[in-house]
Protein backbone atom coordinates (compact mmCIF):
# COMPACT_ATOMS: atom_id res chain seq x y z
CA UNK A 1 0.00 0.00 0.00
CA UNK A 2 1.53 3.60 -0.98
CA UNK A 3 0.33 6.50 -0.49
CA UNK A 4 1.81 10.04 -2.19
CA UNK A 5 0.86 13.95 -1.86
CA UNK A 6 1.78 17.11 -3.40
CA UNK A 7 1.26 20.81 -2.89
CA UNK A 8 -1.07 21.05 -5.28
CA UNK A 9 -4.61 20.18 -5.12
CA UNK A 10 -5.94 17.12 -7.73
CA UNK A 11 -6.64 18.07 -11.37
CA UNK A 12 -10.72 17.36 -12.14
CA UNK A 13 -11.96 15.06 -15.08
CA UNK A 14 -13.23 16.50 -17.60
CA UNK A 15 -16.82 16.06 -15.54
CA UNK A 16 -15.79 17.79 -12.60
CA UNK A 17 -14.56 20.50 -13.95
CA UNK A 18 -17.64 22.13 -14.88
CA UNK A 19 -17.61 22.78 -10.95
CA UNK A 20 -14.85 25.17 -9.91
CA UNK A 21 -12.45 24.36 -6.94
CA UNK A 22 -12.29 25.83 -3.78
CA UNK A 23 -9.83 28.30 -3.28
CA UNK A 24 -8.69 27.03 -0.22
CA UNK A 25 -5.11 25.14 -0.44
CA UNK A 26 -4.98 22.24 0.09
CA UNK A 27 -2.89 18.68 0.07
CA UNK A 28 -3.06 15.95 -2.04
CA UNK A 29 -3.35 12.89 -1.51
CA UNK A 30 -3.22 9.46 -3.19
CA UNK A 31 -3.91 6.20 -0.99
CA UNK A 32 -3.75 3.39 -2.77
CA UNK A 33 -4.82 -0.03 -1.22
CA UNK A 34 -3.12 -3.54 -1.38
CA UNK A 35 -6.70 -4.73 -2.41
CA UNK A 36 -6.37 -2.93 -5.59
CA UNK A 37 -8.85 -0.02 -4.47
CA UNK A 38 -7.58 3.51 -4.83
CA UNK A 39 -8.88 7.22 -2.66
CA UNK A 40 -7.25 10.61 -4.28
CA UNK A 41 -8.43 13.18 -2.39
CA UNK A 42 -7.37 16.89 -0.96
CA UNK A 43 -7.42 17.54 2.72
CA UNK A 44 -6.28 21.07 4.72
CA UNK A 45 -6.53 21.93 8.01
CA UNK A 46 -8.42 25.72 7.78
CA UNK A 47 -9.17 28.52 9.58
CA UNK A 48 -12.74 28.46 10.78
CA UNK A 49 -13.82 25.15 9.60
CA UNK A 50 -10.53 23.05 11.11
CA UNK A 51 -9.89 19.66 8.63
CA UNK A 52 -11.83 19.84 5.58
CA UNK A 53 -11.93 17.08 2.67
CA UNK A 54 -12.62 18.21 -0.88
CA UNK A 55 -12.33 16.71 -4.30
CA UNK A 56 -12.16 12.96 -3.00
CA UNK A 57 -12.12 10.56 -5.63
CA UNK A 58 -13.10 6.17 -5.84
CA UNK A 59 -11.04 4.09 -8.08
CA UNK A 60 -12.82 0.26 -7.26
CA UNK A 61 -9.74 -1.49 -8.71
CA UNK A 62 -6.91 -0.58 -11.30
CA UNK A 63 -9.02 -1.44 -14.20
CA UNK A 64 -12.15 0.91 -13.12
CA UNK A 65 -12.46 4.39 -13.56
CA UNK A 66 -12.52 6.96 -10.89
CA UNK A 67 -15.82 8.32 -9.61
CA UNK A 68 -16.07 11.41 -8.29
CA UNK A 69 -17.87 11.15 -4.74
CA UNK A 70 -17.40 13.91 -2.20
CA UNK A 71 -16.83 17.28 -3.35
CA UNK A 72 -16.24 19.10 -0.01
CA UNK A 73 -17.18 18.13 3.22
CA UNK A 74 -16.73 20.43 6.59
CA UNK A 75 -17.98 21.34 9.79
CA UNK A 76 -20.79 23.86 9.14
CA UNK A 77 -21.44 25.01 12.56
CA UNK A 78 -20.16 24.20 16.00
CA UNK A 79 -22.84 24.98 17.77
CA UNK A 80 -22.34 25.08 22.01
CA UNK A 81 -25.85 26.23 24.29
CA UNK A 82 -24.99 25.77 27.60
CA UNK A 83 -28.33 24.46 29.82
CA UNK A 84 -29.45 27.98 32.09
CA UNK A 85 -29.88 29.42 28.59
CA UNK A 86 -26.50 31.18 28.60
CA UNK A 87 -23.95 31.84 27.10
CA UNK A 88 -24.68 30.28 23.16
CA UNK A 89 -21.56 29.71 21.41
CA UNK A 90 -21.18 29.61 17.96
CA UNK A 91 -17.66 28.19 17.52
CA UNK A 92 -17.43 28.28 13.97
CA UNK A 93 -18.40 31.65 13.87
CA UNK A 94 -15.56 32.24 16.29
CA UNK A 95 -13.09 32.25 13.52
CA UNK A 96 -10.82 29.56 15.48
CA UNK A 97 -7.16 28.29 14.55
CA UNK A 98 -6.42 24.84 13.85
CA UNK A 99 -3.81 23.59 16.54
CA UNK A 100 -0.53 22.68 15.70
CA UNK A 101 0.50 19.10 16.31
CA UNK A 102 3.66 17.72 18.04
CA UNK A 103 4.60 14.30 17.87
CA UNK A 104 3.17 13.90 21.47
CA UNK A 105 -0.66 14.35 19.40
CA UNK A 106 0.56 10.85 16.91
CA UNK A 107 -1.05 7.39 18.49
CA UNK A 108 1.51 5.85 20.42
CA UNK A 109 3.69 2.70 18.73
CA UNK A 110 2.77 0.08 17.52
CA UNK A 111 0.82 2.02 15.69
CA UNK A 112 2.19 4.22 13.11
CA UNK A 113 1.23 7.82 11.63
CA UNK A 114 2.87 10.91 10.12
CA UNK A 115 2.27 14.98 10.76
CA UNK A 116 1.10 16.49 7.59
CA UNK A 117 -0.08 20.10 6.08
CA UNK A 118 2.60 21.97 8.34
CA UNK A 119 1.63 19.56 11.29
CA UNK A 120 -1.50 20.19 11.74
CA UNK A 121 -3.12 17.06 10.36
CA UNK A 122 -2.39 13.78 11.95
CA UNK A 123 -2.43 10.58 9.07
CA UNK A 124 -2.40 7.17 9.83
CA UNK A 125 -3.12 3.75 8.35
CA UNK A 126 -5.73 1.64 9.88
CA UNK A 127 -6.66 -1.97 9.83
CA UNK A 128 -10.79 -2.52 10.59
CA UNK A 129 -12.61 -5.55 10.69
CA UNK A 130 -14.66 -6.20 7.16
CA UNK A 131 -16.34 -9.10 7.33
CA UNK A 132 -16.27 -12.90 8.15
CA UNK A 133 -18.01 -16.31 7.98
CA UNK A 134 -17.73 -19.84 9.50
CA UNK A 135 -14.18 -20.29 7.97
CA UNK A 136 -12.48 -16.76 6.92
CA UNK A 137 -12.25 -13.21 7.94
CA UNK A 138 -11.24 -10.34 5.68
CA UNK A 139 -9.50 -7.81 7.89
CA UNK A 140 -9.70 -3.98 5.29
CA UNK A 141 -7.65 -1.26 5.42
CA UNK A 142 -8.60 2.84 5.89
CA UNK A 143 -6.76 5.79 6.05
CA UNK A 144 -7.87 8.37 8.90
CA UNK A 145 -7.67 12.00 9.35
CA UNK A 146 -7.70 14.37 11.73
CA UNK A 147 -7.35 17.73 13.15
CA UNK A 148 -7.86 19.70 16.21
CA UNK A 149 -9.97 23.11 15.91
CA UNK A 150 -8.46 25.13 18.95
CA UNK A 151 -11.10 26.52 20.33
CA UNK A 152 -10.59 28.56 23.19
CA UNK A 153 -10.82 25.69 26.31
CA UNK A 154 -12.32 23.25 23.87
CA UNK A 155 -10.21 21.13 21.24
CA UNK A 156 -12.42 19.56 18.52
CA UNK A 157 -11.10 16.95 16.95
CA UNK A 158 -12.33 16.50 13.46
CA UNK A 159 -11.80 13.38 11.41
CA UNK A 160 -12.25 11.73 8.26
CA UNK A 161 -11.61 8.15 7.51
CA UNK A 162 -11.61 6.78 3.89
CA UNK A 163 -11.81 2.27 3.64
CA UNK A 164 -10.54 0.43 0.83
CA UNK A 165 -14.51 -0.65 0.17
CA UNK A 166 -15.47 2.66 -0.33
CA UNK A 167 -17.28 3.79 2.51
CA UNK A 168 -16.35 7.04 4.32
CA UNK A 169 -17.07 7.99 8.21
CA UNK A 170 -16.89 11.03 9.72
CA UNK A 171 -16.46 12.05 13.36
CA UNK A 172 -15.98 14.87 15.71
CA UNK A 173 -15.53 14.93 19.55
CA UNK A 174 -15.23 17.08 21.93
CA UNK A 175 -12.55 17.55 24.70
CA UNK A 176 -10.30 20.00 26.62
CA UNK A 177 -9.21 21.28 29.88
CA UNK A 178 -12.57 21.83 32.08
CA UNK A 179 -13.06 25.14 33.03
CA UNK A 180 -13.08 25.65 36.91
CA UNK A 181 -16.27 27.80 36.63
CA UNK A 182 -17.94 26.01 34.19
CA UNK A 183 -18.09 22.79 35.84
CA UNK A 184 -20.87 20.97 36.68
CA UNK A 185 -22.93 23.35 34.01
CA UNK A 186 -24.59 20.98 31.04
CA UNK A 187 -24.23 21.95 27.84
CA UNK A 188 -24.44 20.43 24.62
CA UNK A 189 -22.19 20.56 21.33
CA UNK A 190 -23.89 20.38 17.82
CA UNK A 191 -21.99 19.29 15.25
CA UNK A 192 -23.36 20.19 11.67
CA UNK A 193 -21.77 18.47 8.41
CA UNK A 194 -22.31 20.00 4.89
CA UNK A 195 -22.16 17.48 2.54
CA UNK A 196 -21.14 18.69 -0.99
CA UNK A 197 -22.18 14.83 -2.21
CA UNK A 198 -20.77 14.80 -6.38
CA UNK A 199 -21.65 10.91 -7.44
CA UNK A 200 -20.00 11.16 -10.88
CA UNK A 201 -19.45 14.22 -11.29
CA UNK A 202 -22.08 17.53 -10.03
CA UNK A 203 -25.10 16.71 -12.14
CA UNK A 204 -27.95 14.97 -12.26
CA UNK A 205 -27.84 13.97 -8.14
CA UNK A 206 -31.11 13.39 -6.21
CA UNK A 207 -32.08 12.34 -2.22
CA UNK A 208 -34.61 10.27 -0.86
CA UNK A 209 -35.51 10.01 2.70
CA UNK A 210 -35.44 6.22 3.43
CA UNK A 211 -37.95 4.78 6.01
CA UNK A 212 -38.17 1.26 8.13
CA UNK A 213 -41.93 1.07 9.28
CA UNK A 214 -42.98 -1.97 11.53
CA UNK A 215 -46.45 -3.65 12.14
CA UNK A 216 -46.07 -3.89 15.88
CA UNK A 217 -49.31 -6.35 15.15
CA UNK A 218 -48.33 -10.02 15.21
CA UNK A 219 -46.40 -11.14 13.52
CA UNK A 220 -44.83 -8.00 12.69
CA UNK A 221 -44.21 -7.29 9.69
CA UNK A 222 -42.80 -4.60 7.99
CA UNK A 223 -41.76 -2.77 4.93
CA UNK A 224 -38.59 -0.71 3.77
CA UNK A 225 -38.80 2.56 1.55
CA UNK A 226 -37.69 5.57 0.02
CA UNK A 227 -39.60 9.24 -0.25
CA UNK A 228 -37.70 11.44 -2.86
CA UNK A 229 -36.89 15.17 -1.47
CA UNK A 230 -38.52 16.77 -4.47
CA UNK A 231 -37.21 20.03 -3.25
CA UNK A 232 -34.87 22.07 -0.75
CA UNK A 233 -35.97 21.28 2.32
CA UNK A 234 -35.42 19.25 5.80
CA UNK A 235 -36.10 16.05 7.90
CA UNK A 236 -36.11 14.35 10.79
CA UNK A 237 -34.21 11.24 12.07
CA UNK A 238 -36.55 8.74 14.23
CA UNK A 239 -34.86 6.05 15.42
CA UNK A 240 -37.64 3.79 14.85
CA UNK A 241 -37.96 4.77 11.24
CA UNK A 242 -33.73 4.05 11.09
CA UNK A 243 -34.08 7.13 9.22
CA UNK A 244 -31.04 8.12 6.66
CA UNK A 245 -30.59 10.12 3.27
CA UNK A 246 -29.36 7.91 0.04
CA UNK A 247 -28.07 9.68 -2.66
CA UNK A 248 -28.10 8.51 -5.80
CA UNK A 249 -26.70 9.85 -9.63
CA UNK A 250 -29.39 9.35 -12.33
CA UNK A 251 -26.91 7.99 -14.62
CA UNK A 252 -24.32 5.66 -12.22
CA UNK A 253 -24.71 1.47 -12.18
CA UNK A 254 -22.98 -0.98 -11.01
CA UNK A 255 -22.01 -4.01 -13.47
CA UNK A 256 -25.14 -5.46 -12.58
CA UNK A 257 -27.19 -2.91 -13.73
CA UNK A 258 -28.35 -1.72 -10.12
CA UNK A 259 -28.40 2.05 -9.54
CA UNK A 260 -25.32 2.86 -7.39
CA UNK A 261 -26.02 5.47 -4.26
CA UNK A 262 -24.76 6.60 -1.21
CA UNK A 263 -26.47 6.43 2.04
CA UNK A 264 -25.71 8.80 4.77
CA UNK A 265 -26.02 6.63 8.06
CA UNK A 266 -26.47 8.48 11.66
CA UNK A 267 -24.06 7.43 14.37
CA UNK A 268 -25.66 9.09 17.31
CA UNK A 269 -27.11 9.15 20.79
CA UNK A 270 -29.48 11.72 21.60
CA UNK A 271 -31.30 13.71 19.57
CA UNK A 272 -30.44 17.82 20.33
CA UNK A 273 -33.49 21.04 20.11
CA UNK A 274 -32.98 23.77 20.56
CA UNK A 275 -34.83 27.48 19.81
CA UNK A 276 -32.84 28.33 16.99
CA UNK A 277 -34.13 27.05 14.00
CA UNK A 278 -31.49 25.21 12.37
CA UNK A 279 -31.48 22.81 15.15
CA UNK A 280 -35.05 21.55 14.87
CA UNK A 281 -34.12 19.29 12.05
CA UNK A 282 -31.75 16.42 11.92
CA UNK A 283 -31.35 15.99 7.62
CA UNK A 284 -31.23 19.27 5.00
CA UNK A 285 -31.24 19.03 1.59
CA UNK A 286 -29.95 22.13 -0.75
CA UNK A 287 -28.52 22.78 -4.42
CA UNK A 288 -25.28 23.91 -4.52
CA UNK A 289 -25.33 27.88 -5.05
CA UNK A 290 -21.30 28.36 -5.32
CA UNK A 291 -18.48 27.64 -4.22
CA UNK A 292 -18.01 29.88 -0.89
CA UNK A 293 -21.42 30.63 -1.02
CA UNK A 294 -23.96 28.95 2.02
CA UNK A 295 -21.29 27.28 4.16
CA UNK A 296 -22.50 28.03 7.94
CA UNK A 297 -25.72 26.01 8.77
CA UNK A 298 -26.93 28.61 11.07
CA UNK A 299 -28.69 30.08 7.98
CA UNK A 300 -30.11 26.95 6.88
CA UNK A 301 -33.46 27.98 7.05
CA UNK A 302 -32.90 30.75 4.66
CA UNK A 303 -30.88 28.52 2.29
CA UNK A 304 -34.04 26.44 1.76
CA UNK A 305 -36.31 29.29 1.75
CA UNK A 306 -37.55 29.25 -2.08
CA UNK A 307 -37.91 25.57 -2.06
CA UNK A 308 -36.06 24.75 -5.61
CA UNK A 309 -35.77 21.47 -7.03
CA UNK A 310 -33.80 19.06 -5.38
CA UNK A 311 -33.88 16.28 -8.54
CA UNK A 312 -31.33 15.30 -10.77
CA UNK A 313 -29.41 18.32 -9.70
CA UNK A 314 -25.97 19.45 -7.68
CA UNK A 315 -26.94 19.06 -4.41
CA UNK A 316 -25.56 19.56 -0.99
CA UNK A 317 -26.83 17.19 2.22
CA UNK A 318 -26.41 18.34 5.66
CA UNK A 319 -26.59 16.74 8.65
CA UNK A 320 -26.29 17.43 12.73
CA UNK A 321 -25.28 15.23 15.30
CA UNK A 322 -24.86 16.39 19.03
CA UNK A 323 -23.23 15.30 22.31
CA UNK A 324 -24.38 16.00 25.56
CA UNK A 325 -22.19 17.32 28.91
CA UNK A 326 -24.93 16.88 31.92
CA UNK A 327 -25.70 18.74 34.76
CA UNK A 328 -23.38 18.24 37.82
CA UNK A 329 -20.83 16.13 35.07
CA UNK A 330 -19.01 13.54 36.95
CA UNK A 331 -15.85 13.56 38.33
CA UNK A 332 -14.00 12.07 35.47
CA UNK A 333 -14.61 15.47 33.72
CA UNK A 334 -12.94 17.69 36.27
CA UNK A 335 -9.73 18.74 34.89
CA UNK A 336 -9.43 17.19 30.77
CA UNK A 337 -12.86 15.98 29.74
CA UNK A 338 -12.59 12.87 27.95
CA UNK A 339 -13.30 13.12 24.02
CA UNK A 340 -17.00 12.38 23.35
CA UNK A 341 -17.93 11.18 19.69
CA UNK A 342 -20.82 11.72 16.94
CA UNK A 343 -20.60 10.95 13.34
CA UNK A 344 -22.10 9.78 10.18
CA UNK A 345 -21.08 7.15 8.04
CA UNK A 346 -21.24 7.80 4.17
CA UNK A 347 -21.58 3.84 2.77
CA UNK A 348 -21.76 2.92 -0.84
CA UNK A 349 -24.09 0.59 -2.10
CA UNK A 350 -24.42 -1.05 -5.37
CA UNK A 351 -21.15 0.26 -6.16
CA UNK A 352 -19.03 -2.71 -6.32
CA UNK A 353 -20.82 -6.24 -7.94
CA UNK A 354 -20.60 -8.71 -4.75
CA UNK A 355 -18.78 -8.15 -1.08
CA UNK A 356 -15.71 -6.29 -2.07
CA UNK A 357 -12.66 -8.38 -2.18
CA UNK A 358 -14.16 -11.85 -1.68
CA UNK A 359 -13.26 -15.08 -3.72
CA UNK A 360 -14.35 -18.33 -3.48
Amino acid sequence: MGTSASAQGPALDSEAARKPQSNVPCLAQTVAFSSGSTWTLCVAAVQRYGLIVTNANFQKSPNSPPINILYDGRIAELFVPYHPGSPRLFDIRANYSPLVLTPAHRPPPPRTAELIGDNKICKEIRTYLAWMDDARVRYGKEVVYFAVLDAGNYDYIIEWTFRDDGTILARAGSTGPQLSTAFGVGHMHNFTWRLDIDLSGPDDDSVYFTRHMENLTPPSTSVDDLLLVRTEGSRVWNPERFHALEIFDRTLQNGNGRPTSYELIPLRSGSARHSEAFTKKDFWVTRFRGVTAELLADNLPSYVADQQSTVNADIVVWYTGSVHHENNERDEDDNTTPVLWTGLELRAKNLFDKTPFWTP
